[in-house]
């Protein structure tokens, strides 16, 4: 059977591009080879799978669990029914993090991406800076002697880290569960920035901190980026999702109490603790992806907690809000 005849019997079940994408990941193609190659046999086993992941996408199984994959940043990530599909939309947190990263004037920055599932964000901003695909023209090769000293502060502070110019960046990446991680450790490796990331698991900022009070690692040096994509659908607009999204991806990664904000007050309040914890003088950025209705709603619980914060917000490329940054000094 041709690509050609694939198409013709199911085109009236399936959406025209699921069906594409399905089809090229059986025969390990591009989806531009199967609309230029119509003519392209299939064996009999790569029929029988696309006709298992045609049954499954009847179920409303989303494309990406079914092929296991997502693309990302222009990245490859591996996704199961432990972590979130990542959304286009979310590229803006990558996009900003690059931004501060690159523009911070401290000598180390310490990034810590809380609730990362699939590690989607964390892992393309490690590795768009390590490809330097966002250009860093303010800055100079460090000499012998100062990577060095990099080197030296590095093994002194048991942190893994990536240098970037002068600058040196530490990558952390949190979550509870313990299979998100799993998945979030393999897309490291899979684009090559494991070794530059920190895995962690725990409740939000908890393992960060706790880390911290276990090495000599001092956090006065330092500036603090904070990214979190973390549960924010409230319970109405959660009721009102696809039913691919709600009989399949991870309830916990998408519902929170209290209009959707229940997880972010909690994060804030983890944040406003920070001095206690490691007397630092707090001198944060905080990126949190929300939903567009809760512009006005975040506002309050984020001054509840540090009402002198510069609080900005950012639209996507749909021109809806969705990343807040707050500037905590």
């Amino acid at each position: 059977m041709t690509i050609e005849n694939i198409k013709k019997k199911y085109f009236k079940k399936l959406d025209s591009m699921d069906l594409d994408l399905l089809i090229a990941h059986v025969i390990k193609k591009e989806r531009e080879f199967i609309l230029a190659h119509p003519e392209y046999i299939l064996n009999k086993n790569q029929e029988l799978r696309i006709k298992n992941y045609v049954q499954r996408r009847l179920k409303n199984e989303p494309v990406a669990y079914i092929l296991g994959e997502k693309e990302f940043y222009g990245l490859n990530f591996k996704v199961n029914r432990h972590t979130l599909i990542p959304r286009p939309e979310t590229e803006l947190m990558v996009e900003l993090a690059m931004q501060k990263v690159i523009s911070h004037q401290s000598s180390v920055i310490n990034v810590v991406d809380i609730g990362t599932g699939s590690g989607n964000i964390v892992v393309s901003l490690a590795h768009s800076m390590e490809q330097e695909k966002f250009p860093i023209s303010n800055l100079q090769s460090p000499n012998k002697s100062q990577k060095q000293n990099l080197k030296q502060k590095n093994k002194e502070n048991e942190l893994l880290s990536v240098n970037c110019g002068l600058e040196t960046v530490n990558y952390f990446a949190i979550d509870i569960s313990k299979e998100a991680l799993k998945i979030a450790k393999q897309n490291a490796k899979l684009n090559k920035v494991s070794k530059n990331i920190k895995f962690l698991r725990g409740n939000l900022l908890d393992p960060f901190l706790n880390n911290l009070q276990a090495t000599s690692y001092k956090l006065q040096t330092t500036s603090l980026l904070i990214l979190a994509n973390l549960p924010y659908l409230s319970k109405e607009i959660y009721n009102a999702c696809a039913l691919n999204v709600k009989k399949y991806e991870p309830k916990t990664a998408l519902y929170s109490a209290n209009q959707g904000l229940s997880h972010y007050e909690k994060l804030f309040s983890q944040i406003k603790n920070i001095p206690k914890a490691t007397n630092y003088k707090l001198q944060a950025t905080v990126l949190i992806e929300i939903s567009p209705e809760q512009k006005k709603l975040i506002l309050p619980v984020i001054k509840k907690y540090f009402p002198k914060a510069k609080i900005e917000f950012k639209k996507d490329l749909a021109q809806k809000w969705r990343v807040c940054k707050v500037n905590i000094h």
